[in-house]
């Protein structure tokens, strides 16, 4: 059974993940999670979607993850956009043009500030892909079902909730699976980048966010600037270890943060 005290620990906010001086905004929020997911998706458009709405755009007609790190970036920007701020109101043109790591973002912000534990996760999906065929980067959230004493896994990008079975690959799992040639890592990626080193990346990724340090797509620690070819025995042993870990991040919590904190090359250092 998981410790209370961890899952009080996913009721607090990380620096990423505090919504400051915009708590205010998240004061009349809805409950429940689809209501939750439609919510955010009223304020945010995947750039992958930006051809399908552009003619309901104005200004804002490209990718702008780069603007933004931290949720009340975000917030922000909502605001200066449309001041009624988180509104199921607000038009195509005044939301913000982000990826899934900022959908998830937002709804973990949203259920922290209900007291509810919830945390990022960093895997691959394959219902992103043509026919199931291949696992696409993608970062969700696991939400906490007290009812249930059990994590689900929510999607706020597509409005997914309580995501079974290998739908969603965790980072973990698909090297560990990979590792093993259990299967080929040359399906996971995306766009035009595929294989090991994208899922080594999106391994340690996945370790900053279960200790509360949600990296963006391209913030590298040392450990994932090196070639696949250039990591030692002792490095490829220490992602297994990591990844066998996070098959239970719960009951592992204790040892993944001490790896994290014995290997600096696992910490990104902007």
């Amino acid at each position: 059974m998981i410790k209370a005290e961890l899952l009080q620990y996913y009721t607090k906010f990380t620096p990423n993940t505090d919504p400051g001086e915009y708590g205010y905004l998240f004061h009349e929020l809805p409950r429940g999670l689809p209501e939750l997911c439609r919510l955010i998706k009223c304020q945010l458009i995947h750039p992958t979607m930006i051809k399908k709405v552009r003619h309901s755009l104005t200004h804002f007609t490209k990718n702008e993850d780069e603007k933004f790190y931290q949720v009340t970036e975000m917030l922000e920007a909502l605001v200066e956009r449309n001041a009624d701020g988180i509104t199921f109101d607000r038009l195509p043109s005044e939301r913000l043009l982000i990826s899934c790591r900022f959908h998830s973002l937002l709804l973990i912000s949203m259920l922290r500030s209900q007291g509810i534990p919830v945390r990022c996760r960093v895997g691959f999906a394959c219902y992103l892909s043509e026919n199931h065929r291949k696992y696409i980067d993608h970062w969700i959230c696991e939400v906490w079902d007290d009812t249930e004493k059990r994590w689900i896994r929510v999607d706020p990008d597509l409005e997914l909730i309580d995501i079974q079975g290998d739908e969603f690959l965790m980072a973990g799992d698909a090297w560990l699976m990979a590792r093993d040639k259990e299967i080929n890592p040359q399906l996971f990626g995306v766009k035009k980048s595929w294989g090991m080193h994208y899922i080594r990346n999106n391994l340690c990724y996945d370790l900053n966010a279960i200790l509360g340090n949600e990296l963006r797509y391209w913030d590298y620690p040392p450990l994932c600037q090196k070639e696949m070819d250039e990591l030692d025995w002792e490095e490829l042993q220490l992602l297994d270890e990591i990844a066998l870990y996070l098959q239970d991040p719960d009951e592992n919590h204790d040892q993944l943060q001490a790896l994290f904190l014995e290997h600096d090359f696992l910490h990104f250092k902007g």
